[in-house]
């Protein structure tokens, strides 16, 4: 008895580009059948059963075998020339594959009849042997045996499948890792460049930065912040002054002593920094910004800009304004001599409850004072 054939619709969507084949073309043997995965399994006489349903089908340069959406009801072995796999629903200038003699396609579809996921268009003159579900299902009744064989290939390709999609994973996983260290790593480059721009004139050593940095990022572990948070500081805090850059040498670089509209313009630099940095979407930068406005505010409320007092404050800005300050005392300046370092921590002693945070002050000087000369 005949199988059954497929409606007519279905048998045009997958004849689609199809071209009669060549008479000494038409046979296909066991072993060709035996080379894809699904059929390898399958005893000799359900592969030749299997054989003598196979079709040949040739299609020419540019035609499409099927396309994304049909329905699917037969897979085919590529046995020469080339096809590519596009998606149209998704971009169909993007080819997601091309394949070549021996490559097999549609044998989701031919197991469940699912809709095609992709489009295939021959790159070449292409000549494929087609196997139905209809055939497959025949030949499966005639063999029963088989059908455990095939599952048994399925369940092995299945489990073969998911090894590799984890092993891609790791290595996508390992991939992303490195590219984005690299990308932190030029960020925070790029941070530090910043920073040194603002201390050029009155600090070409830069010193000044790295070692208030550091400092900054000691005092916050020391003070119980949460160790991402003092790292992020480590990085912020080198920005502390970039509003400088705004403001004039004979300002900046005056020998003497302010007079009131020098000092005014000075003030500026808190919220010129602050400006510079706004609107970022990295947290380093957001970080910077609060820093950069307030780490001249003081723990009594008259410091600048705003006069903020206490714990209103950012924690950040109080770290970095014990830092700033006692770094700023044992550096030398155009305008200054260099303090020695018992008399800046007298000093950071002396404006605990003024310009900062007792508590803050405490640890400082219990847990950073001792190794601050190597600083």
């Amino acid at each position: 008895m005949n199988a059954p054939r497929a409606p007519l619709g279905e048998r045009d969507a997958a004849l689609r580009g199809a071209l009669a084949p060549e008479g000494s073309e038409r046979r296909v043997d066991p072993p060709e059948l035996a080379a894809v995965e699904l059929f390898a399994s399958l005893p000799q006489a359900a592969l030749a059963d299997l054989a003598r349903h196979a079709q040949i089908r040739t299609y020419s340069k540019g035609a499409t075998i099927f396309e994304e959406g049909d329905h699917g009801d037969c897979l085919h072995v590529l046995r020469s020339g080339a096809v590519k796999v596009v998606r149209p629903s998704h971009d169909a200038a993007v080819v997601l594959d091309v394949l070549g003699p021996g490559k097999v396609f549609g044998e989701l579809a031919v197991l469940n009849s699912s809709p095609r996921t992709a489009t295939l268009v021959a790159v070449a003159d292409t000549v494929t042997v087609s196997v139905d579900k209809t055939s497959i299902d025949h030949v499966l009744d005639r063999h029963p045996g088989a059908v455990r064989e095939m599952l048994g290939t399925v369940a092995r390709s299945l489990t073969f499948a998911k090894e590799e999609l984890a092993r891609h994973n790791r290595a996508l996983e390992d991939t992303v890792r490195e590219r984005t260290e690299e990308l932190r790593t030029s960020h925070l480059e790029v941070v530090r460049r910043l920073a040194q721009t603002a201390e050029w004139h009155d600090d070409t050593t830069g010193h000044h930065i790295a070692r208030m940095s550091r400092l900054a990022h000691r005092l916050a572990l020391a003070a119980g912040v949460e160790p991402e948070r003092a790292d992020m500081l480590l990085q912020a805090s080198a920005l502390h002054d970039i509003g400088k850059i705004g403001i004039p040498d004979r300002v900046l670089l005056k020998p003497g002593k302010l007079d009131d509209e020098e000092w005014a313009l000075m003030k500026t630099h808190t919220t010129i920094g602050a400006q510079i940095l706004s609107g970022s979407k990295s947290d380093v930068l957001r970080m910077a910004e609060t820093i950069a406005l307030t780490h001249h505010e003081r723990w009594d409320g008259k410091g600048y800009p705003d006069g903020l007092a206490g714990s209103a404050i950012p924690i950040e800005a109080r770290i970095c304004s014990i830092c700033d300050v006692f770094d700023a005392l044992i550096s030398e300046r155009p305008y200054k001599k260099a303090w020695p370092v018992s008399e800046a921590l007298a000093e950071i002693a002396r404006m605990s409850g003024q310009a900062f945070e007792p508590w803050l002050v405490e640890v400082f000087l219990r847990e950073i004072a001792p190794d601050a000369e190597t600083e």
